[in-house]
């Protein structure tokens, strides 16, 4: 039996209470897409007792919670004891051999991180089969807000919100930098790490404005701040649930989302100028180029790339 829908409750996340009922639908929209299975062994990275709930609802039994935090098993919910093995990983540094597990999550942590792509890379050598990750997302719309004072380009908030001595840096009181990732910084930092192989990248950015008044209340280093305290934090709130949901509803409009959603499905398939023999990857003295063929990953209708 599955544990209470994450659409009704509120969990705790990058230092705030948020719900992540939309991350939710857009996680079980890809899993059939991405061809993940619920029943692979799951790593969870720079996680939480609300990753692994989210996780259970989307089907998710045999899950492994990690953090750099020994404290993690001190704050373990009733109903989940027992049922999620406990690690001590660094994110940056993950001591676990290749391919442990078949996928490995990770639930807005790379921009914690010293290394955003160290991290990323680790996850890519950690897993198997998959990675799935939640992000900042790049875009146009994103870069203009910052530039207006509507977004800040460092975590502050969380900062404050974790009394001044962590969910910054590492989980540290320094701010992090939020370092914003879109598809192609994606299919780069593959295309480099796994440079053998050929992978798949499934992305989805969106729109979600997962605040409440007491974070509006806290964020007093961008415009936001101004504006709630003409026209009130509800009536704010009310307004941008309104305007995400006709901005979700427009593909155009939700690539410019602020999250960013994506499944990296890695393959044993060799890249067509390598060659496998004697236990030993080389190039392929008789691989040839044609014209007409491009390796360039193209963009399909379920916003994937494949890498090749």
């Amino acid at each position: 039996m599955r544990p209470a829908s994450v659409t009704e409750q509120e969990v705790k996340t990058a230092g705030s209470e948020k719900r992540r009922d939309k991350f939710l639908a857009v996680l079980l929209r890809h899993i059939k897409a991405c061809r993940i299975d619920a029943s692979e062994k799951l790593l969870v990275i720079g996680g939480s007792w609300q990753d692994v709930d989210l996780l259970m609802c989307a089907g998710f039994k045999d899950i492994t919670l990690s953090n750099f935090h020994p404290e993690l098993e001190g704050d373990a919910q009733p109903s989940l004891q027992g049922k999620v093995k406990l690690l001590a990983v660094d994110a940056e540094q993950v001591d676990l051999p290749d391919g442990s597990f078949d996928c490995v999550f990770a639930h807005e942590v790379l921009h914690h991180c010293r290394s955003p792509h160290r991290a990323l890379c680790e996850m890519l050598r950690v897993a198997s089969k998959h990675v799935v990750l939640l992000e900042p997302n790049d875009s146009l719309s994103m870069r203009v807000l910052t530039w207006a004072g509507f977004s800040f380009p460092y975590e502050i908030f969380s900062v404050v919100y974790h009394g001044y001595e962590a969910g910054g840096v590492r989980d540290s009181c320094i701010p992090n930098f939020i370092y914003r990732w879109n598809a192609n910084e994606v299919r780069k930092t593959v295309s480099s790490y796994l440079a053998e192989y050929v992978s798949l990248v499934h992305a989805r950015p969106y729109w979600d404005f997962n605040i409440d008044e007491r974070e509006l209340s806290m964020r007093k280093e961008t415009r936001i701040h101004a504006i709630t305290s003409i026209m009130g934090a509800k009536t704010f709130l009310v307004a941008l649930r309104a305007l995400q949901v006709v901005l979700n509803r427009i593909p155009v409009l939700r690539r410019q989302g602020n999250k960013f959603f994506c499944c990296i499905e890695k393959t044993e398939e060799l890249q067509p100028w390598l060659t496998a023999g004697d236990g030993k990857i080389a190039f392929n003295p008789s691989f040839k180029r044609r014209p007409s063929e491009c390796f360039y990953p193209i963009e399909s209708q379920l916003e994937s790339r494949r890498i090749s």
